[in-house]
């Protein structure tokens, strides 16, 4: 992981706040949702994401305790152990891209859970109009969490990760229901996390699964 990539991912992030994104991190004191701390604790193997300023925008969702579902790409196949172990539902194909997300989710209908955590992106990237195309399945009812994607350091090949955690960060602007876990910036912080193919290590695997659950199911900050 280069110094400049670390920069724009983190320049990114601050950028999403400052545009009145709503965005989990992980910080030493649990969650934080601009600028208010949820009293959770972060995954053991972390390091803290830079905190946001006190006064930027508070608003917390509420918290969610049912079933749910992790659907995604090879990300969601490298954490499906530690995923499975706090209880999600997973459904992960390793070539699994955006655009080839909508007919599955499609089919899958009601089967669907009302939580549902979403890690798509990593293969060949995604616009606004085909993470539109998903939501138009999940709909306005779902508590639907997106992972923002990190891949592997080769910009020569993999051109699209600005662009398509820009357009992850704006589905907040257009969708109520959702929630961003910032997984980029929060792993690039943490290299040991990923194999150079992008998938996950064994720290990896658990602190996605940890965060995944922490922006999920947040607990209510009034009765902490």
């Amino acid at each position: 992981m280069t110094v400049t990539r670390v920069l724009t991912a983190l320049v990114a992030w601050i950028a999403a706040f400052a545009a009145g994104v709503w965005l989990a991190v992980l910080t030493p004191e649990g969650l934080r949702f601009g600028g208010t701390s949820a009293a959770a604790p972060a995954p053991s193997t972390a390091t803290a994401a830079p905190s946001p300023s006190a006064d930027l925008p508070t608003a917390v969702p509420s918290p969610y305790g049912g079933e749910a579902l992790v659907y995604g790409d090879f990300v969601v196949v490298s954490a499906r152990k530690c995923l499975g172990k706090m209880d999600f539902l997973v459904d992960g194909e390793p070539d699994r891209r955006v655009k080839d997300a909508v007919a599955d989710l499609r089919k899958q209908g009601d089967e669907i859970p009302d939580g549902i955590v979403v890690a798509l992106g990593g293969n060949g990237g995604a616009t606004d109009q085909e993470l539109d195309a998903v939501m138009d399945v999940l709909g306005p009812d779902r508590v639907v969490v997106w992972a923002t994607i990190q891949v592997p350091d080769d910009p020569s090949r993999y051109t699209f990760e600005d662009s398509t955690n820009e357009a992850i960060a704006r589905l907040t602007e257009r969708y109520p229901n959702v929630r961003i876990m910032s997984w980029n910036a929060f792993s690039v912080t943490n290299p040991d996390w990923l194999n150079p193919d992008g998938t996950m290590t064994k720290q990896g695997c658990q602190a996605f699964a940890e965060y995944a659950d922490q922006v999920l199911r947040l607990p209510d900050p009034a009765a902490s």
